[in-house]
């Protein structure tokens, strides 16, 4: 087989990046996906059942007792029964992994898996566990929520990858939802 000479596989380097500039773009000039809210949920929750030190750090379960979700596409409520368990680190950052159902208006059960972690000082973190009210700014709580749905209506939620904000109130945890566009 004859090889090409290096000029030409140049040449016809030159020519497919002067072609077809987006593959270079997007190389060298990354845009940022864009986020659309999906809804804000208000979770009521229980005090922390402290389990103990474990070999990965502190382990609580946080009960989820209620709450209401609402946004442009579905509303209603959380049912009692999920929980979050979490594990804080040595470092004092939380692991969260909270699991539970969402009953839409219309009657629909929505299984949800909110993975994600909150940090926080120290000092913070026990303003937190005391009940205060602390600005969002003050610490970072980010997860990343998955859904189950039976087919139908609202089965886009298992179609889409989804980031959330997380709140830390005193009457419970506010969880903002996105759309990762």
């Amino acid at each position: 087989m004859k090889q090409l000479p290096f000029w030409r596989l140049w040449l016809a380097l030159c020519f497919f990046m002067t072609t077809n500039p987006e593959s270079l773009l997007a190389q060298t000039n990354p845009v940022a996906p864009q986020l659309e809210f999906v809804c804000e949920l208000k979770v009521k929750i229980d005090p922390a059942l402290v389990i103990g030190e474990t070999p990965h750090g502190t382990r609580r379960v946080i009960p989820i007792t209620g709450g209401t979700f609402s946004g442009p596409n579905f509303n209603g409520t959380i049912i009692n029964g999920g929980a979050d368990w979490q594990v804080v680190r040595p470092d004092g950052t939380a692991e969260l992994n909270a699991l539970y159902t969402l009953k839409t208006d219309d009657g629909t059960l929505i299984y949800i898996n909110n993975r994600g972690i909150r940090v926080a000082t120290p000092e913070v973190a026990k303003r937190i566990a005391n009940g205060e009210k602390v600005s969002p700014s003050e610490y970072y709580f980010r997860a990343i929520p998955s859904f189950e749905t039976p087919p139908g209506k609202y089965d886009w939620l298992m179609k889409t990858l989804f980031v959330s904000k997380g709140i830390r109130d005193p009457e419970g945890v506010i969880i903002q939802v996105w759309k990762l566009l």
